[in-house]
């Protein structure tokens, strides 16, 4: 979430130096919306489970827990044919950027399940006590395809928040505080900011800079936006904390 949050502003996160409280500070909302989601499908998974394993110890209902379990293995398995093709080419309809990571881990568990339920009614629980190493190993090999979906996942999610973020941090830069400049030389901080020589005698400073908005400070550095700056114009600065100059700053509007 931070380094596409920086980069839509065209800086990398690195020349910020965050530390990792910083880091955690700014990462809640690239994670509690997917871990309420991760919640929930656990517990939509686990009542299903209750349920399939209900049916099945009261031997009612066979052919329709096998007829579903059947119809979920194909179309578990299709979907990670999708998501599979999805990693190594353009699928020939449009998709979320979630589509992949959600169809790989959601196909592969569903499959897995499914198939775990069609030999489970078939052998019944005495011959499920002890799973062949195969089975052991492919169900392990699930487990680690979900979580690196999931890991997948959260990040596509972070970095899409971020960039939205920046979009709306970019709309709204008018609220953010203004920042007034004073440094003893000449700071050269482009045609978008604009540049003042200040000419009372025995001024400390000899230039005054304004038309800046303030965005973050971090690791002793100001990270400032020109007014009315776009992708396509003005300018992202970042300032050392320095005794040759000095940093004022205003309220923003609204």
């Amino acid at each position: 979430m931070t380094a596409t949050r920086t980069a839509y502003f065209g800086i990398d996160q690195s020349v910020l130096e965050y530390s990792t409280v910083d880091y955690l500070l700014r990462s809640a909302d690239a994670l509690i919306v997917p871990a309420i989601v991760i919640l929930l499908i656990s517990v939509l998974c686990v009542g299903v489970h209750a349920l399939t394993v209900n049916v099945i110890r009261r031997a009612i209902g066979f052919g329709y827990v096998q007829i579903c379990a059947g119809l979920v293995l194909l179309v578990g398995a299709f979907v990670t044919s999708l998501a599979v093709w999805s990693m190594f080419d353009e699928l020939p309809f449009g998709t979320s950027f979630l589509f992949e990571p959600a169809a790989l881990g959601g196909g592969t568990a569903g499959s897995a399940y499914a198939f775990w339920v069609l030999r489970r009614t078939a052998l019944g629980d005495q011959r499920l006590r002890r799973l062949p190493m195969w089975e052991k190993l492919g169900y392990v090999s699930v487990v680690l395809l979900v979580v690196v979906a999931l890991f997948w996942a959260c990040s596509s999610y972070a970095g899409a928040l971020g960039t939205g973020r920046s979009k709306e941090y970019a709309r709204d830069l008018a609220k953010r505080p203004s920042v007034t400049v004073y440094s003893v030389q000449s700071l050269a901080m482009g045609s978008s900011v604009k540049e003042e020589r200040i000419l009372v005698p025995g001024s400390k400073y000899g230039f005054k800079y304004t038309g800046l908005r303030f965005v973050t400070l971090s690791s002793g550095k100001y990270f400032l936006l020109s007014e009315g700056w776009s992708r396509t114009a003005g300018a992202a600065i970042v300032l050392e904390e320095s005794p040759e100059y000095r940093v004022e700053f205003e309220p923003g509007e609204g």
